[in-house]
């Protein structure tokens, strides 16, 4: 299942340097993403794409969203649960539990962005740029419109799901992918 307690459980980390250069550790281990077939990092690969999707639309402001919208699971939690009991410490206690556990998961989810280094996910640049996209060594019978869109995007969910991937790995991706485009 993807999930953020399984990217923290299988200590699935990626880690940017100031070189610009990318490393992802699973379990200890350097992994090479490029060349991984692990199931269990193919999973994690599939839960940073989905959490990229969330914060390409909410780019740097995405600790205020989170709080926004952990804030507003409280007040739902707080409004579904009046009741005028006399008894009142079993119910407090388990309210006081089913907040913590939403608290938790939050938290969770935030540590998974932190340690999936998808923060600053939202300005990465693309491997390869759009006027060389056409060039003969990959893609040159590309035409421009939707098509060219669906390219990009391939790229980008490849990159995210390959980070610090070479780019001729990405180039092998969409020749294999678009291989009409050849």
């Amino acid at each position: 299942a993807l999930s953020a307690t399984s990217c923290l459980l299988n200590d699935v980390r990626i880690e940017s340097h100031d070189d610009k250069t990318v490393t992802c550790y699973m379990g200890g281990r350097q992994i090479d993403s490029d060349m991984e077939d692990d199931p269990e990092w193919s999973q994690a690969m599939e839960y940073r794409l989905l959490v990229s999707k969330v914060l390409q639309r909410a780019g740097p402001l995405w600790r205020a969203s989170m709080i926004l919208s952990l804030s507003e699971q409280l007040a739902v939690m707080e409004d579904d649960q009046l009741s005028y009991t006399i008894e009142g410490d079993v119910f407090e206690e388990s309210q006081g539990e089913e907040r913590d556990g939403m608290i938790q998961k939050y938290d969770h989810f935030a540590a998974s962005i932190l340690q999936l280094g998808l923060v600053g996910i939202w300005s990465q640049d693309p491997l390869i740029n759009g006027k060389m996209i056409t060039a003969d060594d990959i893609l040159p019978n590309a035409p421009i419109g939707p098509v060219f869109r669906e390219i990009m995007d391939e790229q980008t969910n490849w990159m995210t799901t390959h980070p610090g991937g070479t780019r001729e790995g990405l180039v092998e991706n969409l020749r294999e992918v678009f291989s009409e485009y050849i």
